[in-house]
């Protein structure tokens, strides 16, 4: 029998992070001391109190049992009262509130509940490859927004051709921004509201970074008067309690399309289990004494990297938050072979730019999830690189 698969997969390339776990692997192997800056995997385990309340969740046999879709009441009404307290928003528990398995899985699936084959939806270019999987799956198409650096990596909306916004119905964002480290003000979010209820465009902001800001707090979008009719926006547990693994994340705002997402989830998954819902709302409970020790090391790998990336003749702008830092080499080169070299000369393993979007081309993303010490000899080889050997 021949197995045919479906042309809609066949039009996917690798996942990217995927591939750069294949070559970290493939250098391991070799026996060199790769040092992978390639991949947003936090180092930091996951808070010490999470993981005793986890352990004791463990143990109730009430959470053995099979979850609600929307998530369990306990998480969803910490999840409201977190909200409260950091963004002053309420949000109702049971119809703005759900419950993802990741905040990936979320994003990947909300496509399919707002568009039909031949909508359209807008993708930030660089960005998070995730925002085109369910476009794609969904029959959409897809129309690239340049994040350009002269524009602070923000949307140029006054570009985008008319004859695309008659048919678009989508726009993922993400601020503080993967890959670039760029943030959004509310300034921007009112002149972007305003401009989703005039073209009837859906926002799903992704704020999945939101904790792992280096100034200012990030702000919400839905912080602003009507944008709960137009923008949804999504929450993570993985970066902001360092619970990758864990699996956890949410989405709030508009409550239409909060229960569409939910209805389609009822129909694929049964939710995150339990015990590890009520771990992450205790994080939720506890947020202001778990959390800005996180944020403080984070921002203190980026102060030392970018110093030492400042040394090394490398042209970028300080990130305003994620665990990123986004940055043309020294000399003039493709986002690949800047990569490549590193990797041959430094057995340094980033993420080229170009991976991100057309718009990424000569930039490479360094990922600061890895321990100070493995930081600082990455920097130390950096320092030690001769690029006119790449001229």
């Amino acid at each position: 029998m021949k197995i045919e698969l479906s042309r809609k997969l066949k039009s996917f390339k690798p996942f990217l992070f995927e591939e750069l776990y294949r070559k970290e692997r493939a250098e391991r192997a070799k026996g060199r001391d790769i040092i992978s800056l390639a991949v947003g995997d936090p180092d930091l385990p996951t808070d010490r109190r999470i993981v005793a309340s986890a352990a004791g969740e463990l143990r109730d046999g009430r959470n053995h049992r099979y979850p609600n879709t929307k998530g369990n009441e306990t998480l969803r009404r910490e999840i409201s009262a977190w909200h409260k307290r950091r963004h002053g928003l309420s949000f109702h528990p049971s119809d703005e509130v759900s419950i993802l398995i990741g905040s990936k899985e979320g994003i990947a699936h909300l496509p399919f509940v707002v568009m039909n084959p031949g909508d359209c939806c807008l993708i930030p270019d660089p960005t998070y490859p995730t925002y085109r999987t369910g476009v794609v799956l969904s029959g959409g198409r897809i129309h690239d927004v340049p994040l350009e650096e002269k524009n602070d990596f923000l949307p140029d909306l006054g570009k985008i051709p008319q004859k695309v916004l008659a048919r678009t119905k989508l726009f993922f964002l993400n601020y503080p921004n993967n890959p670039t480290g760029a943030g959004a003000g509310l300034d921007f979010y009112r002149d972007l509201v305003k401009w989703a209820r005039k073209h009837n465009v859906i926002i799903a902001q992704d704020a999945a970074y939101c904790e792992m800001y280096f100034g200012r707090p990030a702000p919400s979008i839905l912080q602003v008067p009507g944008a709960r009719d137009v923008a949804v926006e999504f929450y993570s547990a993985s970066k902001t309690y360092c619970m990758a693994g864990w699996r956890v994340g949410w989405v709030v705002g508009n409550s239409k399309l909060v229960c569409a997402l939910n209805q389609l989830k009822e129909n694929i998954d049964s939710g995150p289990f339990n015990a590890i819902q009520n771990a992450v709302a205790y994080g939720l409970k506890h947020h202001e004494a778990i959390v800005p020790p996180i944020r403080a090391r984070f921002k203190a790998r980026a102060d030392a990297f970018c110093a030492a990336l400042d040394a090394s003749g490398w042209k970028f702008r300080h990130p305003g938050g994620s665990c990123f830092v986004w940055a043309r080499p020294p000399v003039k080169a493709s986002s690949l072979d800047a990569v490549m070299f590193m990797l041959d000369k430094a057995a340094i393993l980033t993420a080229p730019g170009s991976g991100f979007g057309l718009c990424g081309e000569g930039y490479v993303r360094f990922s600061l999830t890895e321990p100070d010490a493995r930081l600082k000899e990455a920097a130390r080889r950096l320092r030690a690189l001769d690029w006119g050997l790449l001229e």
